[in-house]
């Protein structure tokens, strides 16, 4: 695999990795630790402790409480990538020493099996979460061990892969991960060891979902006949016995039909990301055209019927996933944080399978809106759920809490903010190209086809969109690519301070600027976007946005907070004629806002519920602020999509 070593260096990001190194990280630590006032215990670290015979205690927490440990040490792993720090690794490597501690000599690891319930092991593999915390595990161990060599890490996901394909797979035991992860970190294990068991256990899990018979209706028929409880059973005080049918939907596991048949995303939305990352990755492996045909359809189906503006997937609480195609109301979205994570990991994965922009310009949106905005603006409070609209009774549920009992989110944000580099710019060696994704200042370096390439990005994005490439090194023989995003309307191409223009020094491919001439030392390349402020309206098959629009300006996604506009947003109208004016402010750490006169619809008859008279309008200043900025001042209404007129 060619390694790109990517540093970043963005006025933007450096602060969110900032916040993140120094509040984030040990902040959760001490959560783990269960050392943090005000805070829902965590017991996690106190579980391993229990479970490696260090202490003694009950079980506490969620049948997953461990990811909550591994999730952070992956996270820990970034941030020593970035810069290393004693207090940090002194942490993880007591992590570890508690997670070698308590698995088992066959390399079993699960403190809420080894400590609450040893008797329910391998009994429900639908609801139970083992194979997702084994896929947390090894993803944790994979990134620590690339960061600091460390051994003791490798050694026990090693231990514990070896188990799952010693025990599952063809001709051993039937088993399928009811929540997807396993996949794609084994995946990521075997991209580090080239071991092939890793590969074909995970192909395994990928391939034999939603076949018939179906693991998800037969297992819980069998245990459920049996009289063995799940944890979900256990967590509810009561014995669940659900009416088993051969046809019944199991869409909710991603298992209605097997991949290479599905035609819709369906089902739990993370559950749904993490499966077809995998599914992208194995696709990307082996060259299958039949994989990676079901992984453009889905990803076609999720971006282009099923995602929200600000990048956000899952549309109801109800099972925390998809609903219906166009079916995307703004209220009772759920747009879970780690639902848009997914959709980061899976992109990357599509653009590592093929490079094309649309893929780049999803990790953009879902970047800068859905996952920024989850986490507030100091660091200390977060969102599992991302909803676009707010008012009346759900405001009471406004605020970010601090953690959560079920703390899958804010763990996961802190390994996807501090792996950024990941996401800068890929090489694609049939053509020998270096091709730069997102523009996040940094300095890039590796070896391609060709030879040494090192070049310095600047970039101010997501406030100017002028970036320049300033080239150190780069081989005669080897050509740049420059991604055009999709709200990129105008856009001029410099090099040297000389215009280059389509079609005479470059031609575009799939979203992409490719030079036709040598870009070598010396070369400034200046890529300018046009960041104007626009109204963006959503298909007239999205019922709840008709006769709405949203308010953008490049990648971010604005929205109206009843701190500057008023309450009962929603009698606010936007005017296509009006300008929207930018104002550059240091409230909200520094942001650009957005102002426009709106009408708001009075009536002409007060006290009357129905009247034969239109409303009245009167003329209102508004302002808008970035989506991921919201609720950092005040607690009130909220709404991205205003109705709009002429």
């Amino acid at each position: 695999m060619n390694k790109i070593n990517v540093k970043i260096n963005d006025r933007f990001w450096n602060e969110r990795i900032a916040i993140i190194q120094k509040q984030m990280l040990p902040f959760q630590w001490r959560v783990l630790n269960d050392q943090e006032p005000d805070t829902p215990k965590s017991g996690a670290i106190m579980n391993f402790k229990i479970a490696a015979g260090e202490a003694e205690g009950e079980y506490w927490g969620m049948v997953f409480q461990d990811t909550d440990l591994y999730k952070w040490l992956e996270a820990v792993a970034y941030s020593l990538a970035i810069k290393d720090d004693d207090e940090l690794r002194g942490w993880a490597e007591e992590a570890i020493r508690l997670i070698a501690a308590a698995q088992k000599d066959d390399g079993y690891v699960n403190t809420y099996f080894q400590v609450f319930k040893p008797e329910l092991q391998w009994t429900d593999l639908t609801d139970n979460h083992e194979l997702y915390c084994f896929g947390h595990l090894i993803e944790a161990g994979v990134a620590y061990h690339e960061v600091t060599g460390d051994q003791t890490i490798l050694s026990v996901i090693t231990k514990a892969a070896d188990m799952l394909a010693d025990k599952f797979g063809y001709g051993k035991e039937w088993g399928l991960p009811g929540h997807p992860e396993v996949e794609l970190a084994l995946l990521r294990l075997y991209h580090l060891t080239e071991n092939e068991r890793y590969l074909e256990l995970a192909k395994y899990f990928i391939l034999e979902r939603g076949k018939k018979p179906n693991f998800f209706i037969e297992e819980p028929k069998k245990r459920t006949a049996a009289g063995i409880p799940s944890w979900l059973d256990i967590m509810h005080d009561g014995f669940v016995v659900p009416e088993f049918s051969d046809d019944m939907d199991v869409s909710y596991y991603v298992a209605n039909k097997q991949l290479i048949d599905q035609m819709v995303v369906e089902g739990h939305a993370v559950r749904a990301g993490y499966l077809y990352t995998a599914l992208a990755d194995l696709a990307a492996i082996e060259g299958d055209l039949t994989l990676k045909d079901a992984a453009q359809r889905l990803f076609d189906n999720c971006t282009t019927k099923n995602m929200y503006i600000t990048g956000g997937i899952g549309q109801t609480h109800r099972n925390e996933g998809f609903t219906r195609d166009y079916d995307l109301p703004n209220a009772t979205d759920y747009c879970e944080t780690c639902a848009g994570i997914s959709l980061i990991f899976w992109a990357q994965k599509m653009l590592m399978m093929e490079t094309d922009s649309k893929y780049a310009d999803t990790i953009e949106r879902v970047l800068y809106n859905n996952t920024l905005g989850s986490m507030a603006l100091d660091g200390k409070s977060f969102y599992y759920s991302n909803l676009l609209e707010k008012s009346g009774d759900t405001l009471k549920d406004a605020a970010r809490p601090k953690w959560y009992a079920c703390a899958c989110c804010p763990p996961n944000l802190a390994r996807l903010v501090l792996s950024l580099d990941q996401y800068l710019c890929h090489y694609q060696e049939n053509g020998d190209v270096l091709f730069i994704d997102q523009y996040i200042g940094g300095e890039i370096k590796g070896v391609g086809k060709a030879g040494v390439y090192e070049l310095a990005v600047d970039a101010a994005m997501p406030w100017d969109g002028e970036v320049r490439v300033v080239v150190k090194e780069f081989p005669q023989a080897m050509r740049l690519g420059l991604r055009i995003p999709e709200w990129a309307k105008q856009t001029e191409v410099m090099v040297n301070d000389k215009y280059f223009y389509e079609g005479v020094h470059y031609t575009v491919n799939r979203g992409y600027i490719i030079f036709f001439e040598e870009i070598k030392f010396g070369d400034v390349v200046t890529f300018a976007m046009a960041l104007q402020p626009r109204l963006t309206y959503a298909n007239v098959l999205v019922k709840e946005n008709i006769g709405k629009a949203a308010i953008t300006r490049g990648p971010l996604v604005y929205c109206l907070e009843q701190e500057d506009c008023g309450n009962h947003l929603w009698q606010l109208q936007l005017q296509t004629g009006e300008a929207l004016v930018e104002e550059h402010t240091t409230e909200l750490n520094g942001i650009i806002s957005l102002h426009s006169t709106a009408l708001r619809s009075i009536n002409q008859v007060s006290h009357s519920l129905y009247c034969d008279c239109s409303p009245a309008t009167r003329p209102e200043q508004i302002t808008a602020i970035p989506y991921y900025a919201r609720y950092n001042r005040s607690i009130g209404e909220l709404q991205v999509w205003t109705r709009v007129g002429e």
